[in-house]
């Protein structure tokens, strides 16, 4: 990588923020959906948490089941109509609930299917965002670009949640999901006007695609350094997904929290989240990046242990900066384990590589939802949170027992990784 850069022309600098004008505004209503359309679940059709488990469930699925083969076939298609296609397609299906739930139609059939159908589409458009942009940011220009979509994704990530809980709070659920749709929208209108020519793909050789996907899946499992990164990773994966599953239930319909409020005990999350992820270069530095991993995750360890007490016996403020510190974490994490992942992946197994960990992760997503719903169902809400807890207070153990702990980030990263870089 080098910092020396030959400017891009002036057109493709313009459709290069109007691609991550249209990827923010796709991810940031992608993560709101993860806690508006429960919200309406809850509000509307008074599901518990066995229903909401089931519908993150079916908003991972499709991303396990998907996640290899479409990666796969985008590599020999245009990508950019792709995109355009998965946004309508999840606008339309969108807008289905807020009209239904006007016209007392609304059931859980009804945001089964529509979350399904959410997921397909994000599973194209996800991808097809992380390979159009080479087409987009060629050459020195492509890790500034990556950059910047990282950050992008990384703030709906953190952002996403509690906005939806404070908007369905001041608005309704159904608002939220109106404004969604539009979000989608406005996304597919900025793709539309992209005007730079993607590489054509009618010579990309046909190859084994079983193959493929066992070597990849084989590099992760005999790396040490990947292997700890996808067992961390999936331990956060399954504890946040677990929380976010259980809260809104055990906040709406026991603790009798206003929707505002559980917007407020998210947000909290979402500074901390925000705080570990501009934090974490500087620290690293300091630390060294794998010791400032491991020691960041055994401070944090006792206050995730106050999310399943909330309300009883520890206050809502208390619980709610507790949870703050636990994505303090996970933001954290966020960054640095993304370094550590490309420094140990020769070049020709990236994407495979990537491939193999989104459907790990995302598998882990879908277990951690529908474990904490299963728990919840069959001890109580509270041990079902607890169990999540004590996977996001232990996520530290792998990280002391393997070479992780001692690895260090190249200097060279600050420029991918930094806050506040000008693109050329």
């Amino acid at each position: 990588m080098t910092d020396v850069m030959t400017p891009l022309p002036l057109a493709e600098t313009r459709d290069r923020r109007r691609y991550l004008t249209a990827s923010g505004v796709a991810l940031w209503g992608a993560q709101m959906g993860q806690v508006a359309v429960p919200l309406i679940a809850v509000s509307a059709l008074n599901a518990g948490a066995s229903g909401v488990s089931l519908l993150k469930l079916a908003l991972t699925v499709p991303f396990v089941v998907l996640g290899l083969p479409v990666g796969a076939w985008l590599d020999r298609v245009r990508r950019r109509p792709v995109m355009i296609g998965a946004d309508l397609v999840r606008a339309a299906a969108l807008i289905t609930i807020p009209i239904a739930d006007r016209l007392d139609r609304l059931t859980m059939v009804h945001l089964f299917a529509v979350v399904v159908v959410q997921g397909v589409a994000t599973v194209f458009f996800d991808l097809g965002t992380q390979s159009f942009v080479k087409d987009l940011a060629p050459g020195a220009h492509l890790a500034r670009t990556n950059a910047r979509l990282a950050t992008i994704t990384q703030t709906a990530l953190i952002g996403g949640p509690p906005l939806a809980g404070w908007a369905a709070g001041l608005l309704s659920a159904s608002t939220v999901l109106v404004v969604m749709a539009l979000g989608y929208l406005w996304s597919a209108a900025w793709l539309a006007t992209v005007t730079t020519a993607e590489q054509p793909r009618d010579d990309v050789p046909r190859r084994h695609l079983a193959r493929e996907i066992r070597e990849g899946v084989a590099f992760v499992v005999r790396q040490p350094v990947l292997r700890t990164v996808v067992i961390a990773g999936s331990m956060v994966n399954v504890g946040s997904a677990g929380v976010m599953t259980l809260v809104p239930v055990l906040a709406l319909k026991q603790l009798g929290w206003s929707e505002s409020e559980l917007g407020a005990f998210l947000g909290a999350g979402g500074v901390g989240g925000l705080a570990g992820a501009l934090c974490a270069v500087r620290l690293a530095d300091r630390l060294g990046a794998g010791r400032a991993v491991l020691l960041v995750g055994i401070a944090v360890a006792p206050l995730a242990l106050t999310i399943p007490l909330v309300g009883a016996p520890v206050p809502g403020p208390v619980a709610a900066l507790g949870w703050a510190v636990v994505l303090f974490k996970i933001g954290f994490d966020s960054v640095l384990m993304m370094t550590f992942r490309q420094q140990a992946t020769p070049s020709g197994l990236l994407g495979r590589v990537n491939g193999t960990m989104r459907v790990l992760f995302t598998g882990a997503v879908a277990l951690g939802a529908a474990a904490a719903g299963v728990l919840a169902s069959t001890v109580g809400i509270r041990w079902g949170l607890g169990v999540s807890a004590a996977f996001l207070a232990c996520v530290w153990v792998p990280i002391a027992l393997s070479p992780v702990r001692r690895m260090k980030a190249p200097r060279r990263c600050r420029l991918a990784l930094g806050p506040g870089r000008p693109t050329a």
